[in-house]
């Protein structure tokens, strides 16, 4: 299989959690699945939420950039240490005048950034259409992009990066180096070593048609093997490490 893997990072980013949006707002730790396809859209000049009437033809299912790139998989490799990365709280002040209905109109907000994040995605055509695939590896591959992408808020620019080409092959191993969805009972991922490490996050995999809420799942990295029978489905090889496409 053909895969276009590439460096995604910035200084910061927020993927914000939508459950809670009181006093203080919180990040997912790694760039989610529907996260990763809005980003992209905007490299394509996809509409996003807002943009949904645009064609003329009635209300979308999804957003334009969900409706044609989740014909895509994707597999994310954090490359923090164990698949975290540091964050901290930042306290600052919008003033633009319609930002909250608070006498003076200043909205004081207290939000979690991620530093320094950095992530290899893999991306697999899949049952893309070759016309949009093959735009997006040109877009990639040549530093080309209709709408400037971000991290989660577009104070945050991301750069991608050393991007390229690779074959991998489908595999069965028990160790992945990505983060792969897993429901299953934790305690099965657990090997007993001392150096062992395991990261887990609830967060979104894909959207609700109309309404367009989160879908979630659970996203697991670790160094542990996995049972035989709790291998995800969708495997591949670069022949060093084995990733989990989704």
């Amino acid at each position: 299989m053909k895969s276009l893997r590439f460096t995604l990072s910035g200084s910061a980013a927020c993927f914000r959690q939508p459950d809670v949006n009181a006093k203080v707002y919180f990040t997912y730790n790694n760039i989610h699945r529907v996260a990763l396809l809005g980003l992209l859209g905007a490299v394509l000049g996809l509409s996003g939420y807002r943009n949904k009437k645009l064609h003329g033809d009635g209300e979308r299912e999804y957003p334009e950039f969900y409706e044609v790139l989740s014909a895509m998989l994707v597999s994310v490799v954090p490359n923090g240490k164990n698949g975290y990365f540091a964050k901290k709280l930042q306290y600052f002040n919008n003033s633009v005048g319609y930002a909250s209905k608070e006498e003076g109109g200043n909205l004081q907000v207290r939000e979690q950034w991620l530093e320094n994040p950095s992530w290899t995605v893999f991306l697999a055509q899949h049952k893309l259409s070759d016309a949009v695939w093959n735009k997006l590896r040109d877009y990639l591959q040549y530093s080309k992009c209709t709408y400037m992408p971000y991290l989660g808020r577009n104070d945050f620019p991301a750069q991608i990066d050393n991007v390229e080409i690779v074959d991998l092959f489908p595999s069965r191993q028990q160790h992945i180096h990505s983060l792969f969805l897993y429901n299953g009972d934790l305690k099965a991922l657990d090997s007993g070593s001392p150096s062992q490490y395991l990261f887990v996050e609830t967060a979104p995999i894909a959207l609700v048609s109309k309404h367009n809420f989160y879908e979630f799942g659970r996203y697991i990295f670790t160094n542990c093997s996995v049972s035989e029978d709790a291998l995800p489905p969708q495997l591949y090889s670069d022949g060093e490490r084995q990733y989990s496409f989704y």
